[in-house]
């Protein structure tokens, strides 16, 4: 059976944006400030990542004329979404910063595991798994220096209000 691009444009859609935004919609309703706070950021860190990446390491299933096309549901839904689950459980749950930030920089290497291993990822130019983790190490580190800022700032933490 030959998969068409849109077939596979189906899939980036549906577990790149649809399922991450629904979950993390549900497990952030009720601190709707974390999700305006920082889910641009995440948004905006993704797009500059993939943008270089695109060019220079890696390329993602349906090839298209823009590979930023085919990202852009991931960009604008599971990797913002993360940070923003991320900042969740470190502001809410009281979970140590370094904790957090590891087990999501895992969760989003082994996912992207899965998905080279099954083909619809495709890494070049010297890239590997272990770069991967740390393109989404050292973003989650800056979210989180970004988080301290903001909080000093502005409180967006529901436990704190009265």
């Amino acid at each position: 059976m030959k998969t068409y691009g849109s077939d596979l444009m189906l899939g980036n859609v549906i577990f790149g944006l649809v399922i991450p935004i629904l979950i993390g919609g549900w497990i952030l309703r009720r601190n709707v400030n974390i999700l305006l706070a920082y889910y641009p950021l995440g948004v905006a860190t993704s797009s500059c990542l993939n943008g270089v990446g695109f060019n220079f390491f890696w390329n993602i299933l349906p090839n298209t004329h823009n590979q930023s096309y085919a990202g852009l549901p991931f960009d604008l839904g599971i990797y913002p979404i993360a940070g923003c689950l991320m900042i969740y459980v470190i502001l809410e749950k009281n979970t140590k910063s370094w904790l957090a930030i590891l087990i999501t920089s895992f969760t989003l290497t082994l996912i992207e595991w899965l998905a080279k291993e099954m083909g619809r990822v495709i890494y070049f130019n010297g890239w590997n798994i272990y770069w991967t983790f740390f393109s989404y190490f050292l973003p989650l580190v800056v979210v989180y220096g970004y988080s301290k800022v903001f909080t000093m700032m502005y409180d967006v933490s529901k436990k704190k209000r009265t």
